[in-house]
């Protein structure tokens, strides 16, 4: 990863809320698309075990 990579987090995390917002769906509607493939109930549980203890 660049280092100009790196300082991406630190300065999306330097906007206000609202400005975070924004950049958010302008970055998701110039991302390219991704085929992850089929996820199978098994990997489905596990990504949203993961979510939900990054939430608490």
């Amino acid at each position: 990863m660049s280092s100009q990579t790196a300082q991406l987090p630190e300065a999306f995390e330097a906007l206000p809320e609202d400005e975070e917002r924004v950049f958010t769906v302008e970055f998701f509607r110039r991302a390219v698309p991704f085929d992850s493939g089929a996820l199978d109930d098994s990997k489905t549980t596990d990504a949203a075990d993961q979510l939900l203890a990054s939430l608490q």
